[in-house]
């Protein structure tokens, strides 16, 4: 049988079994809708989430709606307008209007030339060698990270900088060393810098929320940034060594490919009008999240106007009718039926019964609290390969994890924090994030090569978390 059949039989056997496992899911759910308490309602319409968030990634809009009229259905008994109030009030409490001022801006970045401006300028001030290009690819991810809650939209902006960046040392896609490391250093760049700031991804705010409710810890912008980067900057060192170890460039730095390099700086011009006002937007928005506690005011609020004025006639650095089209309703969405589904969790408390399945089958009661928690960690972070969305990981796994820690009787935050801080962090396999799909469909690496290398960091940052992140927490009074 040809390659081709071979693939196009592979195809229909995948879809089949999506079909299969949809159709098996909705008759559970539908049974469990009929039989049980609103407990295992709200447990049905979780694990009907998570297969309709992991399998259907592309219908995420239709699906989050769904989600959202079956809880809705269910008359979830909750204050409902004190879901509502919190969700469009400040990002320390898990506000939307932040995140859709976010995406506002960060398509202002995009669309005026800033981000890659950034990003370009972080590349070129590191020189030609090899070596320092893949971690100015890193940098150039730290730079970008907190500027939209959207990994997948920051992915797609870095691409083609990589593509130039490999491309300007004239390697063959797919045999390079180089090239595998130039697009895995951004693919796990993507990743582990989303851990840093509160609005560099969606899950922050849901396990925010999550350790709100039931720790009372109140993780603002500031606060996450305290609590998130000194690790995130560990981290992203660390698996850059190992990038550069595994990815050994086999091209040297050249004054031909130093040209390139700065040939595609060069074509940016000088900087913009626009520019300049995306820039100073965005300053004064990131100063208002970071000073939240201070002045007390609505950041999200004020932020969303800030962004609003790149619409406006005589500016128009983003265009209304264009940018309808860009708006990735179904990030927010899911934000929105997310946030009200750990809602929903932490008020049932949906998943105690799975907990406490886990906790007496496994007879974790009798380990020591420091060999628990250390196993829930690093299984944690492991449990990442059956997730397709660090959304869908979000709304299952903190809730889950804190459950496990209230029946081992240790503090909720002493598990919650760690697997807050690791949610991000899916690189052992393509289909775990957008992000990963978008760099590995590039073909300069392959899944191999990804899998060994997303193993290691895994590892790396449980044990992170272990030997550095909980004697620091400890030490700034989080745990």
């Amino acid at each position: 049988m040809e390659e081709k059949e071979w693939r196009k039989l592979g195809f229909i056997n995948e879809k089949i079994m999506k079909l299969t496992l949809t159709i098996l899911t909705f008759v559970i759910f539908i049974w469990v809708a009929a039989t049980s308490a609103m407990q295992g309602k709200i447990l049905g319409v979780v694990l009907l989430a998570l297969i309709l968030w992991s399998l259907y990634p592309q219908y995420h809009f239709f699906s989050s709606i769904f989600i959202i009229l079956l809880l809705s259905l269910f008359g979830i008994s909750f204050n409902l307008n004190e879901f509502i109030n919190a969700l469009f009030l400040t990002y320390g409490r898990s506000g939307l209007w932040i995140i859709i001022s976010g995406f506002i801006l960060s398509e202002g970045m995009e669309a005026s030339g800033l981000a890659r401006r950034i990003a370009l300028k972080i590349v070129t001030s590191l020189g030609g060698d090899p070596a320092k290009i893949i971690l100015a690819v890193a940098l150039a991810n730290l730079a970008v990270a907190p500027l939209s809650p959207s990994t997948t939209a920051k992915a797609f902006l870095l691409l083609p900088i990589c593509m130039g960046l490999v491309k300007a040392f004239g390697v063959e896609k797919g045999k390079s060393n180089y090239g595998a490391g130039v697009m895995i250093m951004a693919m796990a760049a993507n990743n582990i810098c989303s851990t840093g700031f509160l609005t560099a991804t969606v899950p922050n705010p849901i396990s925010a929320s999550y350790i709100e409710d039931a720790a009372g810890i109140s993780l603002s912008w500031f606060e996450w940034l305290r609590m998130a980067l000194p690790l995130t900057l560990i981290l992203l060192i660390f698996s850059w060594l190992v990038c550069k170890w595994m990815f050994k460039p086999e091209v040297k730095k050249s004054s031909e490919a130093l040209k390139n390099i700065w040939d595609m700086e060069k074509r940016m011009g000088v900087i913009s009008r626009k520019e300049i006002l995306v820039a100073l937007l965005f300053s004064i928005s990131l100063t208002l999240w970071i000073t939240e506690k201070i002045h007390g005011l609505n950041s999200g609020l004020l932020s969303l106007a800030l962004s609003l004025l790149l619409f406006l006639p005589g500016i128009e650095v983003i265009r209304v009718r264009g940018f309808a089209g860009e708006v990735p309703w179904g990030s927010i969405t899911l934000f929105a039926a997310s946030m009200l589904l750990a809602k929903s969790v932490s008020y049932w408390k949906a998943l105690d019964p799975v907990a406490y399945s886990i906790f007496e089958s496994l007879s974790l009661h009798r380990l020591p609290p420091l060999l628990f928690l250390i196993l829930v960690i690093i299984v944690c972070m492991f449990i990442h390969v059956i997730f397709t969305s660090t959304t869908v990981y979000a709304t299952v796994m903190i809730p889950l994890s804190i459950s496990l820690a209230k029946l081992q009787m240790l503090p909720v935050q002493m598990i919650a924090i760690p697997v807050a801080f690791l949610t991000p962090i899916a690189l052992i396999l393509p289909v775990n994030t957008i992000p990963n799909l978008v760099f590995y469909s590039s073909g300069y690496f392959t899944q191999k090569q990804m899998i060994t290398y997303g193993l290691i960091v895994s590892l790396m940052s449980a044990f992170l978390i272990i030997l550095i992140g909980l004697p620091y927490w400890l030490s700034i009074g989080l745990i």
